[in-house]
């Protein structure tokens, strides 16, 4: 997995350069560079916040953040902060998505090969997780994804683990939009307990449901880092029957989900 970037309002996104290009506008620059901040992180801002990351006069940088709101590409939220509007974050979603499929393709599709058991990949949108790829198992018996399958964020493997590295705001927005209900007598429902399954799914670096989707079901998970951000995860399902050894199927997921995030912040 690559090293992480230091969270925080003061971290600096990436920025256009003009080099040379004797055309090139700095105020449509300086927009487009405050609009990846939105892009990359969906949690509000405020005006403070922006000045602080992009180093602009904070004249300049209300301005563009009116123009951004007036145009429609974000919004104001809570008091006087500003956040990407559902349209536009639902535009980055897809397009994301879409280039997740293609670096994760070969990666389930040889895990597919390996363990004739089922490998899915599921992406965080908005307010959802979602399936977009699966390859089934082989075998009669065997546990399922659908495709554009919408994941429970607390009793999953994928969910769990993509939730897990969400900000707090988010994690909630997910449940919140679920609901929380039990499928099994082990799927973990209170609130504690969900919190520290989430926290202990961050310091291993990958979760695990064992019977709480589906009696008789195992998954195993890895979180995919788009930056410094988690937006996806693939995993692996398993018949309890044939589920002799879960270490083996941690490593199997761990290594793939470390070069899908590779590929994809190579892209």
């Amino acid at each position: 997995m690559p090293k992480r970037q230091q969270e925080g309002i003061d971290s600096q996104p990436p920025t256009l350069q003009n080099k040379g290009e004797r055309y090139f506008s700095k105020a449509i620059g300086h927009a487009l560079n405050i609009l990846e901040i939105f892009k990359q992180e969906a949690v509000p801002y405020s005006l403070s916040d922006i000045t602080r990351k992009t180093r602009l006069p904070k004249s300049s940088v209300f301005r563009i953040l009116r123009t951004l709101e007036v145009a429609g590409y974000i919004e104001r939220s809570s008091g006087d902060r500003y956040a990407i509007s559902p349209a536009m974050a639902a535009q980055v979603s897809n397009g994301l998505a879409h280039k997740l499929v293609r670096a994760a393709l070969p990666f389930v599709q040889g895990l597919n090969r390996e363990f004739r058991e089922t490998v899915s990949v599921a992406c965080l949108f908005e307010n959802h997780i979602e399936v977009v790829l699966t390859v089934p198992s082989p075998e009669k018996i065997q546990m399922s994804n659908v495709l554009g399958g919408i994941i429970p964020p607390y009793a999953s493997s994928l969910g769990k683990c993509i939730v897990a590295h969400q900000p707090e705001s988010c994690r909630h927005r997910l449940l919140s939009t679920y609901g929380i209900t039990p499928f099994t007598p082990k799927t973990i429902t209170r609130e504690l307990e969900l919190n520290k399954e989430y926290e202990k799914v961050r310091k291993q670096g990958y979760s695990i449901d064992l019977e709480e989707t589906a009696v008789g079901g195992c998954c195993f998970a890895a979180p995919i880092y788009y930056g410094d951000k988690v937006i996806a995860a693939i995993s692996i399902s398993v018949p309890k029957m044939r589920c002799q050894s879960q270490e083996r199927f941690i490593k199997a997921v761990v290594s793939p989900a470390a070069a899908i995030t590779s590929k994809l912040c190579s892209a």
